[in-house]
């Protein structure tokens, strides 16, 4: 027996990335409250979000077998789950490598979201340029925290928060995209 399924079947579990985009916006908005605090609350933090959006993005991969290359979805939640949780064991060691971290994580955060755009603009699917502006600001600012964490604290913070906002408002727009 065929069966087929519909497109609101296969994203049923659009609400999770929504949850990971509001809570990427409110950890960015935290980190510019209080910068002093943050540098070192940023492990436990980066961890949980980390573990979650990994957690949601294995969801999504299991969810949606036909899409083309599912499996790259499933090696970034994989990943995104496994550093969240040496994180969240190992917090003096977290703090002395979070903006390594956090770089290349939102890297590889930054490369999904511009392929899933690409995917979205392939299939004509309306909104992908936001997805794909998001991606790109991600990455923009993934490659500021790698390259120049020896600006400071300070900076990491700034480039942190502002990864978080703008990977987190791109999160929103396409937990939307995929409630359709």
């Amino acid at each position: 027996m065929i069966t087929t399924t519909t497109q609101s079947q296969k994203n049923r579990s659009w609400w999770l990335v929504l949850i990971i985009g509001i809570l990427s916006v409110l950890c960015g908005l935290w980190v510019f409250r209080h910068p002093v605090e943050s540098y070192f609350a940023l492990s436990v933090y980066f961890s949980l979000i980390f573990m979650m959006y990994g957690l949601s993005e294995i969801i999504h991969a299991f969810a949606d077998r036909s899409r083309q290359n599912w499996g790259w979805g499933l090696g970034i939640g994989v990943l995104n789950f496994v550093i969240g949780f040496l994180l969240l064991i190992n917090i003096a060691w977290a703090v002395s490598m979070l903006p390594y971290i956090v770089g290349f994580i939102l890297m590889f955060t930054g490369i999904n979201f511009i392929g899933q755009a690409s995917s979205m603009q392939t299939y004509k699917i309306p909104g992908w340029g936001w997805l794909l502006t998001g991606g790109v600001l991600t990455l923009l600012f993934a490659f500021l925290i790698i390259f120049h964490p020896i600006f400071g604290v300070f900076d990491i913070i700034v480039w942190t928060g502002l990864s978080f906002v703008f990977g987190g408002i791109s999160t929103i727009f396409y937990a939307f995209i995929l409630k359709k």
